[in-house]
């Protein structure tokens, strides 16, 4: 269990990377008074060497961190768990397909996974959700996740979810993903909405949806639903919002791409800062100035 260093805990969110990460983030990130990191994914431009080259660079940070690998990030997931925790060797890493509560010390992969955190005297499990989402009504790369995960349906992952929901005993629940749940919209300006087919459509994942509403069925209290994927400026020029609250939920977007670019006299570098309490989940985007 990873506890807060005060009354609250407090994590960030640093939404699909896409080869934005360098030695800059490390020293900010390394520096800061997180409790916690979470990564939604896609570290790399789309091939196995660069999702490497980005893992390399972010193996130095210093808070407990978790990295969701996203549909950029389907190389060798052994290999890039190695690179992501090499302080530690492979011993804890060749079987997180089979982990269902894996260690948070320092840097891990997750997916399908459950990790406790205390925020004071509340207890809040962060479950992890389906890795490599694409979004959308299918499976993603169904020959792979069955062979890395032992999933081969959509069905067969909202049953992997479910059951671990059931194993869980905490009251309060923070899903972490790579894409958002299915239900929030079918604009191609919503929150996870689809901006690359004529007419929109809503391109969330059915199989979150079915966990997050079988964790309420089941008397759980869902804080927050956090995950990136769909890039907040859609390719119709238009942004997303990045959080929206509904039914006491917090759901957050983090994918703000690209996270570093040029504004003005300064470059600035994206996440998004959430903080847990026990009245409930709270979350802001954070511009951290390079020069200023």
């Amino acid at each position: 269990m990873i506890r807060s260093s005060g009354d609250d805990f407090k994590f960030a969110v640093i939404g699909d990377l896409h080869t934005h990460w360098d030695e800059i983030d490390l020293a900010q990130f390394s520096r800061a008074d997180y409790d916690l990191l979470y990564f939604t994914g896609d570290l790399g431009g789309g091939t196995p060497d660069s999702t490497l080259r980005i893992a390399r660079g972010m193996a130095g940070l210093r808070q407990p961190t978790l990295v969701m690998p996203g549909n950029n990030d389907t190389g060798d997931i052994h290999q890039l768990a190695a690179e992501l925790a090499h302080q530690n060797g492979l011993n804890q890493l060749m079987s997180i397909s089979r982990d269902t509560e894996q260690p948070v010390n320092p840097i891990v992969l997750c997916g399908y996974s459950r990790h406790l955190i205390k925020a004071g005297q509340l207890e809040v499990a962060l479950l992890a959700g389906r890795p490599h989402s694409m979004g959308g009504p299918d499976l993603s790369f169904p020959d792979y996740m069955s062979e890395t995960y032992g999933i081969t349906s959509l069905e067969d992952s909202g049953r992997r979810l479910m059951a671990l929901i059931d194993e869980t005993d905490t009251e309060h629940l923070i899903f972490l993903a790579h894409n958002g749940p299915w239900g929030l919209g079918e604009e191609a300006h919503a929150i996870w909405g689809c901006d690359f087919k004529e007419g929109g459509g809503d391109w969330g994942d059915p199989d979150l949806t079915a966990a997050i509403d079988h964790a309420r069925a089941s008397g759980k209290q869902v804080m927050a639903v956090i995950a990136g994927h769909m890039h907040i400026r859609t390719k119709q020029g238009v942004e997303r919002p990045w959080k929206l609250e509904i039914d006491n939920t917090l759901y957050i977007n983090a994918a703000r791409v690209p996270r570093i670019f040029s504004n003005g006299d300064d470059v600035y570098r994206h996440h998004v800062t959430v903080t847990i309490s026990e009245e409930g989940a709270h979350a802001n985007e954070v511009l951290l100035p390079q020069y200023g």
